[in-house]
């Protein structure tokens, strides 16, 4: 594999490779020669294959407004107070610190590390920071986020109308929980397809049919309040529950 600015050139079967230990950073990129995109992740639960994932939700009491100690231009940490929810060692890292208004506002950072805070002792955490450090000066009227990256604890997306982060991309193999995987996001991919089946040459959308989470269904503008296409079906209609060729257009 060659590794060329957050994108891995990999070969044939490099996207089944699955396990216990991180071997790239999340949300890392690889492409195949015919060119298929996946992402680097870890699932939350086990995911069998063929599936439509979404990303972990975020935590209330860290995804806004979150009041911040002042922090000099081309500091690498600071403290953001994240309230009374616990932070465990390193959650948010690959994830994002991100100032939504005063000082800093709009600017995006990626989170290197952080240590476990318990919220009954004190409500502050020190986030440090990529080696580009902060472009401006950070005060007391910033408020930051807390941002988990997309593919940390990556899991099923529901079926039921209640989706929550939307389609992130599909499982190309059984994953068991906890484990690191690639998750494919374009080109030729088998998902799992519901009972409004796929016909060729048609969009294929999320489902949003009670029991089949993680599923695709044929796009029906008809009954779908929530339509998120997902690709384009490649074969002749397939059954309910079975694996429906798609050819995927989730993210390049």
């Amino acid at each position: 594999m060659a590794l060329t600015y957050g994108s891995i050139w990999g070969d044939y079967g490099d996207e089944k490779a699955t396990g216990t230990t991180q071997l790239h950073p999340l949300s890392t990129r690889m492409v195949l020669p015919d060119g298929r995109v996946y992402y680097y992740g870890q699932a939350d639960g086990a995911i069998t294959s063929g599936k439509v994932c979404q990303s972990a939700v975020g935590i209330a009491n860290h995804d806004m407004d979150l009041a911040v100690n002042t922090a000099s231009a081309g500091d690498k940490s600071l403290t953001v107070t994240v309230g009374g929810t616990a932070v465990t060692e390193d959650q948010y890292k690959d994830g994002y610190l991100i100032f939504n208004d005063a000082d800093g506002e709009g600017e995006v950072y990626r989170i290197v590390s952080h240590p476990a805070h318990d919220a009954s002792d004190d409500n502050t955490v020190i986030i440090t920071i990529e080696d580009e450090g902060l472009q401006t000066a950070i005060t007391t009227s910033t408020e930051a986020q807390l941002i988990y990256n997309p593919y940390t604890d990556v899991k099923l997306i529901d079926g039921d109308g209640t989706m929550t982060t939307g389609p992130l991309g599909v499982t190309t193999i059984p994953v068991t929980a906890s484990y690191y995987c690639w998750i494919q996001t374009s080109g030729i991919a088998s998902v799992a397809i519901g009972a409004q089946v796929g016909v060729l040459g048609d969009g294929l959308s999320v489902s949003q049919e009670s029991g089949e989470s993680g599923m695709a269904e044929r796009a029906d503008y008809s009954d779908e309040s929530d339509l998120r296409i997902i690709g384009t079906a490649m074969s002749v209609a397939s059954v309910n529950t079975d694996k429906q060729v798609c050819l995927l257009d989730i993210r390049s």
